[in-house]
């Protein structure tokens, strides 16, 4: 079976079992992983992370001549998402589905968007949860292709966020295309205080992704290859195109009340298997309540 990304596809229908679970779970960093880490807080537990997850291996957002989902050769962003973001059960995994981020479904690889007329259907893109345009617009810079905060999303719901930062409330988001019925409310959007809210199932993983960006991305990160400015996470929400966003005391509490799910470690797994870095809050979660400390808990 052809599952090439230019080729033609035979569609077949796959029963996938979402791994989404809320219970809560512990990964298991390489012994010795966070070492530098342990024992302090604050300011100086930021810089030991920092630390240990800098200097992955960046791949390139797209390759011309990748054509295979599959084969992990040459990968670029789109082939990664398939096997970080499988949704796939384990008994099939090359079974043409990848899981989204926002709805509790598992889309065809084969509705990826690349641009033009969309219509009426269901497309997924890569959604950059913490958006390029605060801070890292170019595909050169190591933000811009980061696996730890680049999820599959359906591409209204993608629409719909844009640059806003997070938070809660305000009008509800449709999963619908332009001039097609809307389908159901997944989310909302409160313009008024500039906050963009997920569905319940992606609170807790949007957090860890943007708190692993904040500590990632540092002072000192601007020079090549990285070419990254110093990534803040704020109390405030502002539509801005500077490398800063909120709401962090949101974020805080989604992180506590949103444990990571079994998906979301198996794909911490994967993403230090391409990239070679960890996201220290999906496998220590406790970790951001001891740096950023003037929220309360």
């Amino acid at each position: 079976m052809d599952w090439s990304r230019n080729g033609a596809v035979v569609a077949i229908a796959v029963m996938v079992a979402c791994a989404c679970s809320l219970v809560p779970v512990h990964a298991e960093p390489p012994e010795a992983y966070y070492s530098d880490a342990m024992g302090k807080s604050g300011a100086a537990l930021k810089s030991a992370l920092h630390g240990v997850i800098d200097g992955h291996t960046p791949l390139p957002y797209f390759k011309s001549d990748n054509d295979d989902w599959y084969d992990l050769e040459d990968v670029d962003v789109w082939e990664a998402l398939a096997y970080t973001d499988s949704g796939c059960p384990e008994s099939f995994p090359k079974c043409g589905k990848i899981q989204l981020l926002y709805l509790d479904e598992a889309r065809d690889l084969v509705q990826a968007y690349r641009g033009g007329r969309a219509g009426c259907q269901d497309l997924w893109e890569r959604e950059h949860v913490w958006p390029t345009s605060r801070g890292f617009d170019k595909k050169s810079q190591d933000g811009h292709t980061d696996l730890h905060h680049i999820r599959p999303a359906d591409k209204d719901i993608n629409n719909a966020h844009r640059n806003y930062g997070f938070g809660e409330g305000g009008n509800l988001v449709f999963d619908s295309s332009a001039g097609c019925p809307d389908r159901r409310a997944v989310a909302k959007l409160n313009k008024e205080s500039e906050a963009f809210e997920p569905p319940d199932r992606a609170k807790g993983e949007v957090a860890r992704m943007l708190f692993y960006m904040a500590v990632r991305y540092e002072e000192g990160d601007s020079a090549k290859p990285e070419s990254m400015p110093d990534l803040s996470l704020r109390k405030e929400n502002a539509l801005v195109k500077e490398p800063r966003i909120g709401h962090l005391c949101t974020l805080l509490k989604w992180n506590r009340d949103y444990p990571p799910t079994l998906f979301e470690i198996r794909r911490n797994e994967r993403v230090m298997e391409l990239q070679g870095n960890r996201n220290p809050f999906i496998d220590n979660p406790s970790w951001a309540d001891e740096i950023w400390t003037d929220c309360g808990s």
